[in-house]
């Protein structure tokens, strides 16, 4: 039966057609084996790829087949590093076969449809002077580049990439699989890959509606917990022009992606992290909004602005937190607890981070600063904190601080510059709690009250906090005011010195009533020496010491006189009121200083000889002239000391 208006002898022109086209191919096929010389054609691609790479090419071997489609496999292939042809090559792959679009081929036209590359090694690397060996050469300074228009899919499969520069080495990184799939022309882009590194995988994919510097879509990396995905108009280049991405990482174990990249040696478990923010890049200015960043605990929230226009780039940004818990975010971030300081030490040698602020040289920028609440190491917390952040080269300057804490205030400014490792601070507390002070610090206090002021303005250096110490150089003024010392043995030390039975005066046997504490100290070099350096005022009793305060060493010497204040007195002080104070910081002894005793042992033999009137005569004049007041004369009868400390400070 034959279809209407279809020739009866279709099907044998159609059998006819078939066996002709066969013939050809496989006359074409027979012809390519008989007619292909190897080695003209490997010189050949060889010149070809290394006038469109700038760098030298080397093929092992060559096949051309025309079945099941025209195609080439290229054994064994180097690309040389253009900076030095002895060196790991640039590219190596056992073998790479590209597949040929037929069409063009018969009008005598190479366009490559698909490639699949076995055994690949890139070795990428930047020199000391930041240039890659992967650039490639501009336009105009090679051959023609193959059409690769027609590219529709490339497939590479055990293979692995090295990046290294002078400061970093990547490792291998092994490519299990990688698949890269478009529609002609490199539209409607599909990459996946699964990439391996110690036995950890990272699962990559990415979707695109192009090929360009700046196409639009998505990309996603995961390994372990760890996943970061980024969606908008995406630079696939250093060109971050008109880009706009909203950015996303998430890590409940950030120590997944950090084993991947080699880079977790010696880091602890780290808490769970997150990074969500928007980038908008507009004429030279690159715009991160809507920041909300986290690490356990800790959320920063905010804006940054990063401007390329002018000489050199410069940012600012707007950063705030409710609450910065400082032994809490280096735990999170994986460092191990700070050492206790050994025995009787007051500084820790620890280096300090004078690294990380040298590698800010060349930045420039600020950092507005807010913090709800602020727990510092010591275990002082601060509230309501602000301050605005200077960066430029590696100058930190900390401008504005101002902070709620123990009651009282702070504010001031720190300088710190890497070059040097110095250091420089004006700091003023006012009506902080000493007794808040010293239960936040180490648990209790045996005092309540006591509001301080501190006004310092002080230069140092070094590697660390003992160093800076030692080299500590202007004014500190400490001043203290009331405070009720509950201190049985301190009460009867003072009842002893003052009198055991004072007339006139309201006495508890175990409190001290104090009014006032008032230290001036000029620091030259971590030590301040001054007569008199340091002023105690009680009810009872007054003392003005002179001396040394050593930050190096972490002693004090002082000595000075107990004088009664209220009333008279009579009482060992009569005889001897001589004290000093000395031995380390952080525990000074308090004794009768033996330099009085002669003194004391004549007035005590003249007391004898008269019949203990030249004791109660020394009550009496001491009750009349109590003396000036120490937490005065230690700023009055010091000014000297002081002129010099402030013109050694700028």
């Amino acid at each position: 039966m034959r279809l209407p208006g279809i020739p009866v002898d279709i099907p044998r022109y159609a059998c006819i057609s078939a066996v002709i086209v066969l013939l050809l191919v496989a006359g074409m096929a027979l012809a390519s084996h008989l007619l292909f010389d190897q080695p003209r054609w490997i010189s050949w691609l060889e010149q070809r790829a290394t006038a469109d790479s700038g760098r030298p090419v080397h093929i092992g071997a060559l096949s051309v087949h025309l079945l099941p489609q025209p195609g080439i496999d290229i054994y064994r292939l180097q690309i040389a590093d253009p900076a030095d042809a002895q060196a790991i090559p640039l590219l190596q792959a056992a073998q790479v076969s590209a597949r040929l679009a037929l069409w063009p081929l018969l009008v005598g036209q190479v366009r490559i449809s698909g490639l699949v590359a076995r055994g690949v090694h890139l070795e990428l690397e930047r020199n000391g002077d930041g240039v890659p060996n992967w650039r490639w050469p501009a336009a105009g300074q090679g051959a023609a580049p193959l059409d690769l228009g027609a590219l529709t899919s490339v497939r590479i499969s055990q293979s692995s990439v090295r990046y290294r520069s002078p400061q970093f080495d990547s490792g291998i990184t092994q490519i299990t699989q990688l698949s890269i799939l478009s529609e002609p022309g490199w539209r409607d882009i599909e990459v996946d890959a699964l990439l391996r590194r110690d036995r950890r995988e990272l699962v990559a994919s990415a979707r695109l509606d192009q090929l360009s510097v700046l196409p639009s879509g998505r990309i996603t990396l995961q390994t372990g917990s760890a996943r970061l995905r980024a969606e908008g108009r995406l630079p696939l280049q250093a060109v971050l022009t008109n880009a706009a991405v909203k950015l996303q990482v998430d890590a409940h174990r950030p120590n997944d992606l950090l084993a991947f990249m080699n880079l977790d040696a010696g880091l602890r478990t780290i808490a769970p992290i997150s990074l969500h923010a928007e980038l908008h890049e507009s004429g030279g200015t690159l715009t991160a909004s809507a920041i909300d960043a986290r690490l356990g605990d800790l959320q920063v929230t905010g804006n940054a602005r990063l401007d390329r226009g002018g000489s050199r780039p410069t940012f600012d940004a707007q950063l705030s937190t409710p609450l910065l818990d400082w032994v809490a975010v280096l735990a999170d971030a994986g460092r191990a607890p700070l050492p206790p300081k050994p025995a009787g030490e007051l500084f820790h040698s620890r280096p300090f981070t004078w690294r990380a602020l040298a590698a800010l040289k060349g930045a420039q920028g600020s950092v507005d600063v807010r913090i709800g609440r602020l727990r510092t190491r010591p275990g002082v917390e601060l509230t309501d904190v602000s301050s605005t952040l200077l960066i430029d080269d590696d100058t930190l300057q900390l401008s504005q601080i101002k902070a709620r804490l123990l009651d009282g205030s702070a504010s001031g400014d720190i300088r710190l510059k890497a070059a040097g490792k110095q250091a420089h601070m004006a700091l003023q507390l006012q009506d902080i709690s000493l007794q808040k002070w010293m239960i936040a610090v180490g648990g209790i206090a045996p005092l309540t009250g006591g509001p301080m002021q501190i006004d310092a303005r002080v230069d140092a250096h070094g590697d660390n906090m003992k160093e800076m110490a030692a080299s500590l150089s202007g004014p500190v003024r400490v001043r203290v005011g009331p405070a009720t010392i509950i201190s049985r043995s301190g009460a009867q030390a003072e009842a002893l010195l003052t009198g055991l039975t004072p007339i006139f005066s309201v006495r508890d046997d175990n409190r001290i009533l104090l009014e006032c504490a008032a230290a001036n100290l000029v620091f030259v070099d971590g030590r301040a020496a001054a007569s008199p350096l340091v002023g105690v005022r009680s009810q009872a009793s007054q003392l003005l010491t002179s001396g040394i305060l050593d930050l190096r060493a972490e002693t004090v010497n002082l000595h000075g006189r107990v004088r009664a204040r209220s009333g008279i007195a009579i009482g060992l002080a009569t005889l001897t009121g001589d004290v000093r104070i000395s031995g380390p910081l952080d525990r000074p002894l308090v004794m009768l200083d033996p330099t009085g005793t002669p003194s004391a042992l004549i007035r005590l033999g003249a007391a004898i000889a008269t019949g203990g009137l030249s004791i109660v005569g020394t009550a009496l004049w001491d009750g009349a002239n109590p003396g000036t007041d120490p937490c005065q004369s230690v700023f009055r009868d010091n000014a000297r000391n002081t002129r010099r400390g402030a013109r050694a400070v700028p």
